[in-house]
């Protein structure tokens, strides 16, 4: 459920919920994530493929949500509304009309498809739009949102092709760049292992910011974001290389976190922090903000 209150000098008056939209989730996983409002003051919704595994199973289309445009479906999805507007078929906000699916098939709202759990993005100070979408068993991805773009779930995983398995596992099977066509692979990817047979190291992307503080002047311009990695309390910051390349962040004056990495945050001056617990859950009294800081 999508909810709009009102606030005065810094107070939200909880009598002023308003409700934009709902949205019907088959499983409790992959929901709705992070919401953001773009250089064109629009809202983005960024939200999952509706959760089980595979995208496929009860709720979930043939072709699987990511790909679906079939009547309605908005799962797998960036969507894009105006909440000022009241064009939307409940009246209760905008549909801008250079949305790229308005006037063809595909939900009106969708501004782009082909997404996992897409639960953490922003805006960059150049307008980019970067999402970190959570992987299955293999490739984390990281991606540039551009209008229309298909990110290519179920059909790859990262830049590699995708077996739904019918009701085994699915798995990534074969690296397949720019193939098919007219899918978008992710500016950046990385795997969950450090080969094969190795244990898990990483498990799922936390996408971040692009970094406009002052305080690590080496890392102004360049996109920070982390891996979770739950309840092992392993969580790591990274950060992309010149040429797009994942690179751990050793910046942080607690380094290793020795904490599950849940979210992140950017304040007014362009300095970033870190939203972590040790047990990986939003639950308990181990949760922290910590503020990325230049290593001792």
């Amino acid at each position: 459920m999508l909810t709009e209150w009102r606030a005065s000098g810094g107070t939200v008056d909880p009598a002023s919920a308003r409700v934009l939209m709902r949205i019907d989730q088959p499983q409790s996983n992959h929901n709705a994530g992070a919401l953001a409002f773009g250089p064109d003051n629009l809202l983005y919704i960024a939200l999952g493929d509706g959760g089980a595994g595979d995208d496929q199973g009860p709720g979930h289309a043939p072709e699987g949500n990511g790909q679906s445009l079939a009547p309605g479906n908005v799962l797998g999805k960036i969507l894009r509304i105006d909440p000022l507007g009241n064009n939307a078929a409940n009246g209760a906000y905008g549909i801008p009309a250079d949305n790229p699916f308005v006037g063809r098939a595909g939900a009106d709202e969708i501004y782009a498809l082909g997404l996992r759990n897409p639960f953490r993005m922003a805006f960059g100070p150049d307008g980019t739009l970067w999402a970190g979408d959570v992987g299955q068993g293999a490739i984390e991805e990281v991606n540039h949102i551009v209008a229309g773009g298909n990110y290519g779930w179920p059909v790859k995983e990262g830049s590699f092709l995708f077996d739904a398995n019918g009701t085994g596992p699915g798995f990534v099977y074969a690296h397949s760049p720019n193939v098919p066509a007219g899918l978008i692979d992710p500016v950046a990817e990385y795997d969950h292992a450090d080969g094969a047979g190795a244990p898990v190291a990483r498990q799922a992307v936390i996408g971040g910011y692009v970094y406009t503080g002052a305080s690590i002047a080496a890392l102004r311009g360049q996109y920070v974001f982390a891996d979770y990695i739950g309840s092992s309390g392993s969580g790591t910051l990274l950060t992309l290389g010149a040429r797009n390349e994942v690179q751990k962040l050793v910046a942080q004056r607690r380094e290793p976190l020795g904490l599950a990495v849940l979210g992140m945050a950017q304040d007014a001056a362009g300095e970033l922090y870190v939203l972590a617990s040790a047990g990986g859950t939003l639950t308990g009294t181990s949760g922290v903000v910590l503020r990325v800081a230049p290593a001792r």
